[in-house]
């Protein structure tokens, strides 16, 4: 029975690893969030830059817990990480996004809820930002002009 065990943890420690060097840089997806009287707390609109060739793409989104200066914007930017293929389109990346266990050290990551091949990975240099976002929601606006 141990070592069923052991055979089963060691096929679904390799296995999560190999998905997880499988995943490619997407792009960058960039937001801002704008204090307003029209916008409640956490409102954002973002704009995803493929890697490659391709066109840039807009969002609207929402992040849970983000603290904000009572003054300004605040900018968040992201590295989009997804599937080897590197094919991605607006469809992919409109989903909620839950933050994932990092190490120390390690820039903080969010994984895609429906989706979970896609990841955000937090690249703003705000650490007090980054620590208080518990949850990312972002749906399709449409393609640049």
């Amino acid at each position: 029975m141990r070592c069923a065990l052991a055979v089963l943890l060691v096929l679904l420690t390799s296995s999560a690893s190999s998905a997880e060097a499988q995943r490619t840089n997407l792009g960058v997806l960039t937001c801002t969030l704008v204090k307003g009287a029209e916008a409640r707390p956490g409102d954002m609109t973002c704009g995803f830059k493929p890697a490659g060739a391709g066109q840039e793409e807009k969002f609207t989104g929402h992040v849970r817990g983000a603290q904000q200066e009572e003054r300004g914007k605040l900018v968040l930017i992201w590295t989009v990480f997804g599937p080897s293929e590197g094919k991605v389109s607006g469809a992919i990346l409109a989903q909620k996004y839950a933050r994932a266990p990092t190490a120390d050290g390690q820039p903080p990551a969010w994984i895609g809820k429906s989706t979970p091949t896609v990841a955000l990975q937090f690249e703003t240099n705000s650490a007090h930002v980054d620590a208080s976002i518990s949850e990312i929601e972002l749906k399709l606006a449409g393609t640049a002009a």
